[in-house]
């Protein structure tokens, strides 16, 4: 008998109290920038000492991506404790490097409520301990008014008090306080009686600065202002500045009033002109981003990165909702021919991380940024959203939606449409039909897809099984929509990868009738015409395999996995030389997405004797996946090709620390190298190194 699941039912949110400790790297993307080895190297053995003083505080590691850690403990006494003696260790570190090479973590320490998801932590109280984070000093932590509460007595520590702090994403201001390590510190509460300024108080001085404000206003509005015809007021819902790298711009003036001549027997002389100076341009606002730290050179087309829209809500149910329409609507600007838009798993990598726009802009090369949010009560929305120039500083555009939650589609061709007019992009006709053609109008199955997405991109056989039942509820619902079929071909294809699949030729052909059912539904979905052409070449049919993703980037130059598709399999075709370039260009579109991207520069190199090049292409990948054992595959045959033959035994041994049972026979039968020549001098080389 089989029971039926009530999907109208909503599921039960746990939550607790917990402290949580914050933490992150000043200064990260500077130290990457100077020397991405040595940053990493370093950042990994202090990340391994704050796991280390973490258990040993009776605290767990929640998460830990990139240079930042999130850590929760059942004890903020215990918390705070703990944030101190990393602060002391990581000090005592710092003094045996260079100074421009020390690596300071900022810390935050709040006692809040969290809802639990599986052994993550998520909500307001997470998002406080993160601006606590950001408040603190490199080296430094600041804790909230409530964790204050409860270890002033127990912890001989002393604190200065910072005030209420309005945060972002958090409706009420903050209590914080700096946290005091010195020894002579120790007991004291500076500045507490300062800034308790009494509410009366704060009243009649705002309505003496009001008064004093409007005052001056009039003043200056009647001795400088002369009568002028009245100008258009711009909206202050939506403000559009063109984009231009030197903009054209010409600063109003009041006009010259016209003065008929009076009779020459009473002509008065002119009162003195006035000289109106232009004002000056206003500060940005926020962080300006240097183009000389940028990781790449800056494209010649508008570039911009799309970050995923951050839930509003309480309910975790609803980040499938925000990763749907940032996913859709970078979709949509890949499909205009005059953008450079960063593809989804890069601009995803900074999901639920605490991000500057500046930052974005530097590491992954681009001048413009879209980031937002959406809160949903009922079937209503709020939408925010803002178009930022990263090079100025200052906002493009921005507005807020508020809708019916049936309406989000017509939000999101809003959103793509404001984008195009700010960035000041012609579009074709063709471009205008695709960007607005909707994989869906059913919203059951736009969401249901977005959550089989975050189940996908985990690559374990538990989590396929978990997509592709998703994956087949969203084509029930909609027998039409292109990006399902798509969707379940990769996870038919991921079944092979992962030995799930008691055919793995049966799973490919099966795999190649999905993705080409998605182009019959949707001719310009380039990712899954791509993905035919690497199906083609897995099945050692490599020349179909060129010829079919050949296809994809025809349909759109701008996908980066469509030029992985085509790079991969030239590779495998012997053609490594005409690979490279779409596997270069598949990274600058997706510098932080999957390490594959990054493996298969990697052969291009190493077949073309690029072995340095090979061999820092594989130290990126193992940057984003540090136990990647195709990583460490094509590592260790590019160092023997290079003649490095003891660091290619290192990685060999690497690659069997990792996957005990490895085999080059096993490998042999999943490599689709066409080259006989090649293909042996690749084996061998892996031979050599210690492998069998």
């Amino acid at each position: 008998m089989t029971t039926q699941v009530d999907e109208t039912r909503p599921r039960e949110v746990k939550r607790k109290l917990t402290a949580i400790l914050s933490a992150d790297v000043k200064g990260y993307s500077r130290l990457m920038g100077e020397d991405e080895e040595a940053t990493v190297r370093t950042l990994n053995a202090y990340k391994e000492v704050m796991t280390n003083l973490i258990q040993q505080h009776h605290g767990r590691v929640v998460d830990a991506p990139g240079d930042n850690v999130l850590a929760e403990f059942a004890s903020v006494v215990d918390a705070v404790r703990c944030a101190v003696e990393i602060q002391k260790e990581l000090k005592t570190r710092n003094t045996e490097l260079p100074e421009n090479r020390r690596m300071e973590f900022r810390i935050g320490v709040n006692l809040g409520d969290v809802i639990e998801d599986g052994e993550q932590i998520l909500g307001d109280g997470v998002n406080i301990a993160a601006r606590l984070e950001s408040l603190s000093e490199a080296g430094g932590i600041c804790i909230s008014g409530t964790a204050f509460d409860h270890v002033r007595n127990k912890v001989n520590l002393g604190y200065e008090y910072l005030g209420e702090q309005t945060v972002k994403n958090i409706a009420l201001p903050v209590r914080v306080y700096k946290v005091m390590m010195e020894p002579e510190a120790a007991g004291k509460v500076i500045a507490a009686e300062k800034v308790k300024v009494k509410q009366w108080q704060k009243a009649a001085l705002g309505l003496v600065v009001a008064v004093i404000v409007v005052v001056a206003a009039i003043v200056i509005w009647k001795l400088y202002t002369p009568p002028v015809s009245q100008p258009e007021v711009a909206s202050k819902e939506k403000i559009t500045v063109a984009p231009s790298e030197k903009p054209s711009v010409t600063v109003p003036t009041s006009p010259t009033p016209s003065v008929e001549p009076a009779p020459k027997e009473k002509v008065t002389p002119p009162l003195p002109e006035k000289v109106v100076k232009p004002a000056p341009a206003p500060p940005p606002r926020f962080e300006v981003a240097s183009k000389e730290k940028m990781a790449f050179p800056l494209p010649d087309l508008p570039s911009i990165a799309v970050l995923p829209f951050v839930n509003m809500s309480e309910d975790p149910k609803q980040e499938y909702l925000c990763d749907g329409l940032s996913e859709d609507i970078i979709t949509a600007l890949c499909k205009v021919g005059n953008l450079f838009v960063i593809s989804r798993e890069s601009s995803f990598s900074y999901k639920g991380k605490r991000v500057k726009v500046r930052q974005v802009a530097e590491e992954l090369g681009v001048r413009y940024v879209l980031e937002g949010s959406i809160r949903k009560v009922g079937e209503k929305i709020r939408i925010n959203a803002q178009l930022i120039d990263a090079i100025k500083g200052h906002h493009l555009w921005a507005d807020r939606f508020d809708r019916e939650l049936k309406d989000i589609f017509a939000v999101q061709d809003k959103i793509i449409k404001e984008i195009i007019t700010a960035l000041q992009v012609q579009l074709t006709e063709g471009e205008e039909a695709h960007i607005h053609s909707k994989g869906t109008e059913n919203l059951q199955a736009f969401l249901r897809l977005s959550e089989a997405r975050t189940h996908l991109a985990q690559n374990t056989k538990e989590s396929n099984v978990k997509a592709r039942e998703l994956i087949e509820q969203t084509i029930t619902m909609d027998p039409n929509y292109a990006a399902a079929y798509f969707a379940l071909s990769w996870s038919t294809v991921l079944d092979v990868w992962l030995g799930a699949s008691k055919s793995p030729k049966e799973s490919l052909m099966k795999a190649m009738e999905l993705s080409k059912r998605a182009i019959e539904l949707d001719n310009t979905l380039a990712s899954a015409q791509g993905f035919i052409g690497f199906i083609f070449t897995m099945m050692r049919e490599q020349d179909k395999g060129v010829a079919e993703a050949q296809k994809a980037v025809e349909l759109d130059p701008r996908s980066a996995y469509a030029r992985f598709c085509l790079g991969f399999s030239l590779n495998f075709a012997g053609r490594p030389e005409e690979g490279q370039p779409h596997l270069e260009k598949a990274v600058r579109l997706n510098p932080f997405g999957s390490p594959n991207f990054y493996h298969h520069l990697g052969v291009s190199y190493r077949e073309t004797g690029q072995y340095d090049k090979a061999i820092a292409a594989q130290k990126r990948a193992l940057q984003i996946a540090p136990n990647d054992v195709f990583a460490y595959i094509v590592l260790a045959s590019s160092y023997m090709y290079a003649g490095r033959e003891d660091e290619a035994r290192a990685a060999a041994a690497e690659i069997l620390r990792i996957d005990p049972s490895f085999s080059l026979e096993r490998l042999a039968g999943a490599n689709p190298m066409k080259d006989p020549a090649k293909r042996e001098r690749y084996f061998n080389s892996l031979r050599k190194a210690g492998l069998k």
